[in-house]
């Protein structure tokens, strides 16, 4: 058998979430189940924004403050370094919002804060669906999905030396501007 493998990292996570972002939300324009993958597909290309923002030089920003505090005391007093994980997405929001990266600190603008928090409240509806019957008002997704891809986007372009190159930078930009475009399109539905 021949070993196939994927490489994936912060960046080419937020192209590959904002691609499927783009083809789930053409997708529903005949078949309103795929909302949901918009919903975690969007969710995915913010966390993932924000973890690229976070983690200049180290990751320490990204990490879950218990884990970041375990992982300074091993660097420090030299034992085995502990496993570590990314913080909660909310709190990922908090930290883009408190913390200046590189000279540059987020600051939301109109309804970001409430359309992240209700991105989030979605996606974990979805992902941790207990059985029941749940309708959701569609009309009002189209505005939460450009609020998160305005911070997509800021996240990205405030770090454009950070991309692997100007090749991956541009099919960013080109990706946030169809992503866009794809969430306005909905709003006359």
């Amino acid at each position: 058998m021949i070993e196939h493998w994927m490489r994936t990292d912060e960046r080419e996570d937020v192209l590959s979430s904002l691609k499927l972002f783009i083809e789930s939300q053409r997708m529903a324009e005949s078949d309103d189940s795929y909302w949901k993958w918009s919903v975690i597909s969007l969710h995915s290309a913010v966390q993932s924004a924000m973890a690229f923002h976070l983690s200049v030089g180290n990751d320490l920003l990204v990490m879950a403050q218990e884990d970041a505090e375990a992982w300074l005391t091993a660097h420090y007093n030299d034992p085995a370094y502990p496993e570590t994980r990314m913080d909660g997405f909310l709190n990922l929001y908090r930290k883009i919002k408190a913390n200046p990266v590189l000279g540059y600190k987020f600051s939301p603008k109109g309804q970001q804060g409430r359309s992240i928090k209700a991105l989030n409240t979605l996606r974990n509806e979805f992902i941790h669906f207990m059985p029941k019957g749940w309708s959701i008002e569609l009309s009002g997704m189209p505005g939460i999905f450009q609020d998160c891809l305005g911070i997509v986007s800021e996240l990205g372009q405030a770090n454009v030396a950070r991309w692997e190159d100007e090749v991956q930078f541009e099919s960013f930009r080109r990706l946030v501007e169809k992503a866009i475009e794809v969430a306005i399109s909905h709003e006359s539905h």
